[in-house]
């Protein structure tokens, strides 16, 4: 069962900390100070990691029909995960180098941090519904006047990103990526979105009806090259499909991901928002996979392959 939705966020600098009101504090937090110096690169020896592990994964062949796959209006499943902690950590951009980064808001894995690997993720405690999902998620965090603004419980689908969904592969072990862009310099050319009420906006929109909630939406690409868990900038292993068909420079299709993450705010103001990273438009976020990977699997098959709309454990109760 999923840890409460009221569940504390530990603050991840002393600044966050001293904004945050006192619901947000509770006993057993992690709460780690920014150090007066953020190392960064030149001062402090980035640590030697392998982005392409050896031996390289050997992706097997897509399957191939025959015919086009019978019409699914769902062919999806949901990984619906609280947030768990605040911390200025990034494992992938800065692995090792605790304090490095901008300030993030964790969901899934509970116990993500600079040293983490996509093994020491497996089996970890987590704040999905599924409790064979010990993967890490990741977001800049939301700031209105300098102070945090807790999420809702964020939503990640797994969805078939190309026109024939039965073709769509797990995730190989180690894999990871990042979405989007902190150095964005449009909103136009941001590839995610806000919403609230019936309104949808590149930006942070001018205000929000009363009682809704600000959402932000982000797909990933889908297509993998079916050689690299990762890359120098931890994007060029994948793409997007093209008419929804994978290019031959990256012939897998895998889950496309799509981070849907709702924020509270009273009376729907939306004045003074900011990122921990910048502008609205700067939103990213980073996936490393820590599923057990026979989970993973099954639910590739049962729920991608097989036209289904799962929930947060795997089950579509119109399509069993």
């Amino acid at each position: 069962m999923s840890p409460s939705p009221d569940a504390v966020l530990a603050a991840g600098t002393t600044e966050l900390a001293a904004a945050a009101s006192p619901a947000y504090l509770a006993k057993g937090e992690r709460v780690r100070a920014r150090p007066t110096a953020s190392p960064t690169p030149t001062s402090t020896p980035k640590p030697t990691v392998s982005l392409t592990p050896t031996p390289k994964p050997t992706a097997s062949p897509s399957p191939t029909f025959s015919g086009p796959p019978p019409r699914a209006q769902y062919r999806e499943f949901a990984a619906n995960c609280t947030a768990t902690h605040y911390l200025p950590d990034d494992p992938i951009v800065y692995p090792g180098l605790a304090g490095a980064a901008h300030n993030h808001t964790f969901f899934g894995n509970k116990g993500t941090d600079a040293g983490s690997t996509n093994a020491s993720l497996v089996s970890g405690a987590t704040s999905c519904q599924d409790p064979k999902d010990g993967s890490a998620y990741w977001s800049p965090t939301l700031l209105q006047a300098g102070k945090p603004v807790k999420p809702e419980r964020a939503t990640i689908y797994y969805k078939s990103g190309v026109s024939d969904y039965r073709t769509v592969k797990p995730f190989p072990v180690g894999f990871r990526l990042i979405v989007g862009d902190t150095k964005m310099t449009s909103a136009a050319d941001f590839k995610g979105y806000w919403s609230c009420g019936n309104a949808k906006s590149k930006d942070f929109p001018a205000s929000c009806p009363s009682g809704s909630s600000l959402i932000m939406r982000h797909q990933a690409p889908s297509c993998w090259n079916g050689t690299d868990l990762d890359s120098a900038n931890h994007k060029s292993h994948v793409t997007y499909p093209v008419n929804g068909v994978c290019p031959a420079s990256h012939p897998v299709a895998v889950p496309m991901l799509e981070m849907k993450v709702p924020y509270k705010l009273p009376g729907g103001r939306t004045e003074g928002l900011s990122f921990s990273s910048g502008v609205s438009y700067s939103f990213h976020y980073d996936f490393m996979n820590g599923w057990d990977q026979q989970r993973q699997v099954a639910l590739v098959k049962h729920c991608i392959n097989g036209g289904r709309q799962c929930n947060g454990v795997g089950y579509d109760q119109h399509k069993p």
